[in-house]
């Protein structure tokens, strides 16, 4: 009897403790909850504050749309702008206030519902216009249907060894662009997918141009000039010629990307945007950068693995659904695609000229062996995006890239850190050009439609016969410059690779 009394004290002192600590512990789990809670949720909490940067960056972006639609305006009208017009174009974006005075008035935006004062945007005589000092005459990059873009530049460090990006630029920059100097304008398009996900891809603008057909079976520096839409087939001056190419009196032909018929249906164009690096797949997959999986998302960023053996049909497919919800391009209306063979022909065609590596700024310098400038190499062995080896044609593996030294630049099509890398070495690249009658197969669009894919006929099924070759393309027209891969497709292989 004593000894079962012993016990059930034991076990009663026993049970008191653990309800003790049990009410202890739960007590400090309600305090670190209220804790965590006001750090998560408060006023000045992490979804508050992240919220805050998303509304700042919503509300910079519209308010730059407005300020490009102001002066698109005033330029019609040699810088002046009404009350009507004004107000017509704020009222495309949203409700104004009941003052009297328009810039008195507040505008709330259709989207997101956010408050602006006009006094914000207009100043009463003119918008604020930011310093620009391009004076090629290219056409202004056209950013409006870009969703999540911010504007590109980069500075060198003190040392002048590395180039230091700006990246997160919500309104334009003071000296954007300067395409005189090799200064190409740049953005990054910018997708939080997830908290453990982040899409980024940058983008290089190309604006509307014409330029010398060359005849040269060796590289030299092509003649180009940048135009308006206004200069187009129809026009004063401007003709079209037996190959369906546009012509100027004086000898210069529009680019055909840029044209309606040219670029198959897209319309007369101020300029297109196209990938500054190879591309990224979101997988960590080093092999091969993603493989053949159209479920992988696109992405365009530097010092990662470019996307190889994956097949074109999932190529187009990919490129084409960067709009959709989860992509990098989420929000943006553009017309996302494969990169055609005319359009890598306009990047490789102004590259050759004064605006590319002949830039005064560009650091690839004429060799004194006589041979011609040219971009250097992305080395072969590494297929890692904007990479550059140690001279114009290291293919060894190098750990020098786009911004870290000065040697970087070398890979652009400019010279400079501005404007297109991975055009050559690093691993070739499909384009959507193809043989026609290939272009359902290859990349599963129907037969006839040009609009995303570039057809071509080749009478003598060998890779050598250029006979079908387009104005523009840069096939035969820079055949076998600086070494550069050049076979025409013929049955064997349908679709055009480019690079080297």
């Amino acid at each position: 009897m004593e000894r079962k009394n012993k016990v059930n004290v034991n076990v009663r002192k026993n049970k008191g403790i653990t309800l003790i600590a049990l009410v202890i512990t739960i007590l400090i789990l309600l305090i670190l909850a209220g804790v965590t809670i006001v750090i998560i949720m408060g006023d000045n909490g992490l979804i508050n504050r992240a919220n805050d940067t998303k509304i700042a960056t919503d509300i910079e972006s519209i308010k730059e749309e407005i300020k490009i639609d102001i002066l698109d305006k005033q330029l019609e009208n040699k810088g002046k702008i009404s009350d009507d017009m004004l107000k017509g174009i704020l009222e495309k974006y949203g409700e104004l206030s009941k003052e009297e005075k328009l810039i008195d008035k507040t505008l709330t935006t259709t989207k997101g519902n956010y408050e602006i004062k006009v006094s914000d945007i207009f100043n009463g005589t003119t918008a604020k216009e930011p310093v620009i000092a391009d004076k090629s005459g290219a056409n202004s990059p056209n950013i409006k249907n870009f969703a999540q873009k911010t504007y590109v530049t980069w500075d060198l460090n003190e040392a002048g060894t590395e180039y230091v990006i700006n990246d997160k630029q919500t309104t334009q920059p003071d000296n954007w662009y300067d395409y005189e100097n090799g200064k190409w304008a740049n953005i990054k398009t910018t997708n939080k997918v997830s908290d453990t996900e982040t899409l980024e891809a940058y983008w290089v603008w190309i604006p509307r141009y014409e330029y010398i057909v060359p005849t040269s079976t060796t590289a030299t520096e092509i003649q180009v000039r940048f135009i308006g839409t206004d200069k187009k087939e129809g026009t004063e001056g401007y003709t079209k010629q037996t190959d369906g190419t546009i012509k100027s009196s004086d000898g210069y032909t529009i680019h055909p990307t840029f044209t309606n018929e040219g670029n198959g249906g897209f319309g007369e164009l101020d300029g297109i945007w196209v990938a500054k690096f190879e591309a990224v797949s979101n997988t960590s997959n080093i092999s091969d950068g993603g493989g053949n999986d159209s479920n992988l998302k696109v992405q365009s960023i530097p010092n990662q693995p470019s996307w190889r053996n994956i097949q074109t049909t999932n190529i187009f497919t990919v490129c084409r659904k960067m709009t959709n919800e989860g992509e990098v391009l989420e929000g943006s209306t553009v017309d996302s695609h494969m990169m055609k063979n005319i359009e890598w022909g306009a990047v490789a065609i102004l590259s050759q000229s004064k605006y590319g590596i002949f830039n005064p700024q560009s650091n690839i310098k004429d060799p004194i062996d006589g041979t011609s400038r040219r971009i250097w190499n992305n080395p072969s062995s590494s297929y890692i995006t904007g990479s550059v080896g140690s001279s114009e044609d290291d293919k060894s593996k190098s750990s020098v890239n786009a911004y870290n030294s000065t040697n970087g630049p070398k890979a652009s099509t400019t010279g400079t850190v501005y404007g297109v890398y991975d055009m050559a070495g690093g691993s070739w690249e499909y384009v959507a050009g193809c043989l026609n009658g290939q272009e359902n197969a290859k990349f599963g669009v129907t037969a006839g439609d040009s609009k995303y894919v570039d057809l071509y006929t080749n009478s003598s099924n060998s890779s050598t016969n250029y006979d079908g070759a387009k104005i523009g393309d840069a096939t035969k027209e820079t055949k076998k410059w600086n070494g550069n891969y050049s076979d025409f497709v013929y049955l064997s292989y349908p679709v055009f690779i480019r690079g080297r």
